[in-house]
Formats: C-alpha cells, sequence, structure tokens
C-alpha cells in the first residue's frame, strides 16, 4: 500500500487525498481535477462529494455555492450535477422539473434512444431525471418508468440496448432502487453483475476481461450493496482499490498505470466506504 494510506482493522487512513482534492481549488471557489484548467461541474461535484465521505467541511463553500449558482447550465447533465452539488452543501435545489419533463417520452423514457461517444449508458438520463425528480419531491410516472428499465433486461439478466453492460445494469438498479423497485428478487441480474468480478480483486469491464478497473470495481460494488451482498474476492478487492492510489494522494484506474483524478478518486473512496470501511484523513 506504500506510505499513504495505513489500513488498521476497519479503518483506512488516507495521508495526502484532502491535499490533493483542495490543492485543485480555483479561485472562483470550482474544482478542477487538472491543475491550472478552468473549473467543471463534474470536478466541483466529485470534489465536494469525496470531501463529505472523507468528514472534510469543503473550504470556501460560499465562493463554490456562487460559482454553482451562477452556471450557464447547457443540458441535463449541468442541471443534475448543480443540484447535486447543492444538495451535498445542504443548500435548496433549483427548480428544473420543466427540463425533466420535456425530455420524458410516452415509453417512459428519458433522452434519446440512440447514444453518443460522450454517454456511458443509453439508461443515464433516465437515472439522472428520476433523481432529480426525487431530489425536487416531483411525483413520477413510476410504473411507466420501471416499464421502460424492465424492457432493457435481457435473457442473462444484464441491461442494455444491443447486449448487456455493467454500465447500463449499474443505471437500470440504481435507477430501479430509486423508484423502490423490488431488486433483490432479480437473482439473475445480480449473477450478470458477479460476472464482472476478477478473483485478484476488483471488477472489469466485460465478464472474464483483465485486468480490473476503478469505473467497473465503483459499479460493481454499488450493484452489489443493492443486493445487500459484498464482493465473493472482499479482500483482494480492497488491496486493488487501495494499490491505485497514486503518491499524490489520488487514485488511477488500474493497477498498471494512470493518472490520478477527481473520477477514481470518488468511486475509490465511496467503494471503500461501502465495503464497510472507514475512510478518513490523518
Amino acid at each position: 500500500m506504500g506510505t499513504e494510506a495505513v489500513r488498521i482493522e476497519k479503518r483506512i487512513l488516507l495521508r495526502k487525498t484532502v491535499e490533493y482534492i483542495t490543492a485543485r481549488q480555483n479561485d472562483d471557489g470550482g474544482y478542477t481535477s487538472i491543475q491550472y484548467t478552468d473549473s467543471t461541474l463534474y470536478d466541483t461535484y466529485l470534489a465536494i462529494e469525496t470531501l463529505r465521505l472523507l468528514k472534510v467541511s469543503p473550504p470556501r463553500v460560499d465562493e463554490t455555492m456562487a460559482w454553482v449558482r451562477n452556471y450557464n447550465a447547457m443540458n441535463i447533465r449541468d442541471y443534475y450535477l448543480i443540484n447535486k452539488i447543492l444538495t451535498v452543501l445542504n443548500q435548496p435545489p433549483i427548480d428544473v422539473s420543466k427540463h425533466v419533463f420535456e425530455l420524458m417520452d410516452s415509453t417512459g423514457r428519458f433522452g434519446a434512444y440512440e447514444v453518443d461517444v460522450e454517454t456511458v449508458s443509453e439508461i443515464e438520463t433516465t437515472f439522472m431525471c428520476v433523481e432529480l425528480m426525487s431530489i425536487l419531491n416531483i411525483d413520477q410516472n413510476r410504473s411507466k418508468i420501471v416499464g421502460f428499465l424492465l424492457s432493457m433486461k435481457n435473457p442473462d439478466g444484464g441491461f442494455g440496448t444491443a447486449e448487456s453492460s455493467l454500465n447500463s445494469s449499474f443505471y437500470a438498479l440504481k435507477t430501479l432502487s430509486t423508484l423502490n423497485y423490488p431488486i433483490e428478487e432479480m437473482l439473475d441480474t445480480l449473477h450478470f453483475v458477479r460476472l464482472h468480478e476478477n478473483p485478484e480483486g476488483g471488477f472489469s469491464l466485460k465478464p472474464g476481461a483483465k485486468p480490473s478497473f476503478m469505473e467497473p470495481t465503483f459499479m460493481g460494488i454499488t450493484c452489489l450493496r443493492l443486493f445487500n451482498q459484498e464482493p465473493l474476492y472482499l479482500d483482494e478487492t480492497i488491496g486493488f482499490i487501495l494499490g491505485c492510489l497514486n503518491s499524490n494522494g489520488g487514485f488511477r484506474r488500474s493497477l498498471e498505470h494512470g493518472i490520478s483524478s477527481f473520477e477514481y478518486t470518488f468511486q475509490a473512496v465511496s467503494s471503500l466506504r461501502m465495503l464497510g470501511l472507514e475512510v478518513e484523513k490523518f
């Protein structure tokens, strides 16, 4: 594990992670994963959320809130991130119900059916809209949305349009959970998720593929948590996550190589907490 992380029974102490994040706060109050570049909504959300997980109060919160509230939102992803940041900071959300309803079609789907290279999953927009409605306490057409999501479920238990993927299964399960659907009964989906586990620790993007990466590991652990399950290779998975810690306090994508990013750092800290570990700074 090196000198930057210390594991004490069920506690993980991270020496430099908070410093890694706070050093990348810009003068405008926002954050950037890459120093000396403009603040982004995504990096700001990841920074604020990771600091919360580490039980650290973000610095210059008033400036961050002002930057967020003045941000020129262009799409539903922007509105989603703005309200997620405000929620983490215990601030009232911005009413974006008009933008949410504009995206819903007659099938219960939100957003376009075809996805571009920027989109993680064809279910991602539906996930964001459902979570936004939950944040804003907007009544949802639960049965229609659930029906759309279940129409994306394939015979192998996974979710996806052309074929099942862990990405789409992650967003489907998260959305169904928000809608209080009994996902614990979907044992074929649980089996599909477990196919992505590696005995060496972590999860892969495809069943049986090597090596493990941080994104599928975070998604896999999140899915298992929704089923009240834990990885089959628990210690190895913890070892994989801690093995991705760089000397600057941030986490990288894999054991082999990679620079630190807010995304991988959030995924690592969140995953460790979901595995029952107390993650703190010194």
